[in-house]
C-alpha cells in the first residue's frame, strides 16, 4: 500500500543524502498518525510531475530538538519533521512538485 507523505518544494544535499523541504508539519502527524511509523530504511517513491517514478530510501526521519543539561529534549511545536532520502542525482534537479510516497510494507 502506498501512502502519500508530502509534496517536495526542493532538495538540498546534506551529510547523509538529500534533505527535503518542506518537512512534515508536526500537526500533520496528529492528523496522519500512520506517518509516525516511518523509519530509516523505508522504501519511498518519488513521483515526478512529468509522470516519472523513481525509488528512494528514507535515510533519516526526525524532529529537531534542543538537548537540555538535564538530558531532556525541548521540541518546538512549530518545527517540522526532517526527512533525508537517498538520491543519486544533483538535488537541484529534483523538480518542485515531486510527490513523496511511502511504500508501506516494502522493506
Amino acid at each position: 500500500m502506498a501512502i502519500f507523505v508530502l509534496t517536495i518544494a526542493r532538495g538540498q544535499r546534506d551529510e547523509l543524502g538529500v534533505y527535503l523541504q518542506p518537512g512534515l508539519a508536526m500537526e500533520e502527524l496528529d492528523f496522519r498518525p500512520e506517518l509516525k511509523r516511518l523509519k530509516p530504511g523505508e522504501i519511498l517513491e518519488l513521483r515526478y510531475p512529468n509522470g516519472t517514478i523513481m525509488s528512494a530510501q528514507l535515510l533519516a526521519f526526525g524532529i529537531p530538538a534542543l538537548r537540555l543539561s538535564d538530558g531532556s529534549a525541548l521540541v518546538s511545536p512549530t518545527d517540522s519533521v526532517h526527512l533525508t532520502i537517498s538520491y543519486p542525482f544533483d538535488p537541484e534537479g529534483l523538480p518542485a512538485g515531486t510527490e513523496l510516497w511511502w511504500l508501506q510494507g516494502a522493506v
